[in-house]
């Protein structure tokens, strides 16, 4: 069975990073009720119109429903091989809870018109989703080499360190959704500075963006912070911290970037979605970086 996992865990994962871009594209391209207010239907139909806004719709729905028969299977194949492993249990059941959550905050979204803070919290719920089956095909895949990349342990104050940073991520994440569904990613038509200021009238549609863009500068200094550390401490006993560390800065620096290219660009489709690929991988290493700051050299032992 294990010469499966392996291929069926990058499986997984892939299926649940297109789910996530196919929800940036529907709401990049305004179909969330490219379906009407039906669900599961279309329109009423098992079989959309020929018209773009119904197809995305359709095709996240189908994407999605597929995703999550694939993360069905792995979870439960998962469970099975290694049964007793409470790591792989806890990461089984977070993907399907929020897998299922955010499922039916999707479907209640086009049923029932929903406001633009419960509409970011769509894309957040989909991002633990992500998470939950990237964190569990990650055991997967580097099950054999846990004892060379945890060879010390941490201190408790960066474990703090790095899960309250990464919670903090996930505002920062959940505003960004929030710009998006409150049309706010214009509102500045420039970048770095807002319409030519340094400091503008830190209100509506401008005030959310200016909010947003500060929250990711100081993301950025955080993860900076975490990565000079990992280098100083983790270079020789904790390859995994070290490794996730380097990632998180230069991707986050790539997420600040993209950010502008959204602004540049007058959110150009290929802009918005590499914004949301960029955040979705970033978010994952991150939460690795929080699973890894819980584990102990004793715990290979049991691992045996």
């Amino acid at each position: 069975m294990e010469k499966w996992l392996k291929p069926l865990a990058v499986l997984a994962t892939l299926v649940m990073f297109i789910v996530m871009i196919a929800g940036s594209l529907v709401t990049k391209t305004d179909s969330g009720l490219g379906c009407g207010n039906d669900w599961p239907l279309c329109n009423g139909k098992w079989v959309p119109e020929y018209t773009l806004a119904s197809i995305i719709e359709y095709m996240h729905r189908l994407i999605t429903g597929v995703a999550g028969i694939i993360v069905v299977i792995f979870s439960v194949l998962c469970w099975r091989f290694y049964r007793g492993n409470q790591e792989v249990r806890n990461l089984a059941l977070f993907g399907l809870f929020f897998i299922v959550l955010e499922s039916i905050l999707g479907a209640s979204a086009v049923i029932w018109p929903q406001s633009s803070s419960v509409l970011a919290l769509h894309f957040g719920f989909s991002l633990l989703a992500y998470t939950g089956v990237f964190l569990l095909s990650l055991f997967v895949l580097q099950r054999d080499k846990m004892e060379l990349m945890v060879q010390g342990p941490v201190s408790s104050g960066f474990r703090k360190w790095v899960w309250g940073v990464t919670i903090y991520a996930y505002g920062v994440v959940y505003l960004g959704a929030y710009v998006r569904h409150t049309g706010s990613s214009m509102a500045c038509s420039d970048w770095p500075l807002c319409d030519g200021k340094l400091i503008p009238e830190l209100s509506g549609h401008v005030g959310i963006q200016v909010v947003h863009r500060l929250g990711a500068l100081i993301l950025a200094i955080l993860l900076l912070g975490t990565m000079i550390y990992a280098i100083r401490h983790f270079k020789q006993t904790r390859r995994d911290l070290y490794g996730a560390s380097i990632a998180s800065f230069v991707l986050v620096m790539a997420q600040v970037f993209s950010g502008g290219f959204v602004v540049l660009f007058k959110l150009h489709l290929y802009a918005t979605l590499l914004h949301s690929m960029i955040i979705t991988i970033l978010f994952g290493i991150m939460c690795y970086m929080c699973l890894q700051t819980l584990k102990k050299p004793e715990d290979n032992k049991l691992r045996k």
